[in-house]
């Protein structure tokens, strides 16, 4: 009779805390999915972007080299190259710039999701332990009752 308790007992234990262990492995994969969600709603912002530059590169280009085109004398075709080479080194500046700002937000907004799931999981995982311990005395506690 008291081996069949202690059975029963046994396996309760080992039910709630497969359950603890199975809702702590859906929410860390929920974050997970959340976090990758994130992150690839940034990377297509940040490609949106990037390809409007190029749109915006590939124009100016284009009209350098119409403007080139149409020069009538050697201070028009180096006047317009000089202004081609400038807008080069601004449009990879400005690359650069935000490149740096994109990856920058990107680190941060994942730093900040992580930092949030660590601290849940811990609290979560904490309230559960807690439970476990308060709610089923220790084997040797039962068998002295007993």
């Amino acid at each position: 009779m008291i081996d069949v308790r202690r059975q029963q007992e046994s396996k309760a234990e080992t039910d709630s805390i497969g359950f603890a262990f199975n809702t702590t492995l859906l929410k860390e994969a929920e974050l997970w999915m959340r976090a990758h969600r994130d992150f690839l709603a940034s990377v297509e912002s940040m490609m949106t972007d990037w390809l409007q530059r190029q749109r915006a590169a590939f124009d100016a280009a284009n009209r350098s080299v119409q403007k080139i085109c149409h020069s009538r004398n050697i201070i028009d075709v180096a006047q317009a190259q000089a202004e081609w080479v400038s807008d080069c080194l601004e449009w990879t500046a400005s690359h650069v710039r935000a490149v740096g700002n994109d990856a920058a937000a990107l680190t941060r907004k994942a730093t900040e999701r992580f930092g949030e799931a660590a601290h849940e999981g811990s609290s979560v995982l904490r309230q559960q332990s807690e439970a476990l311990s308060t709610r089923t005395p220790a084997p040797l506690e039962r068998a002295a009752a007993e």
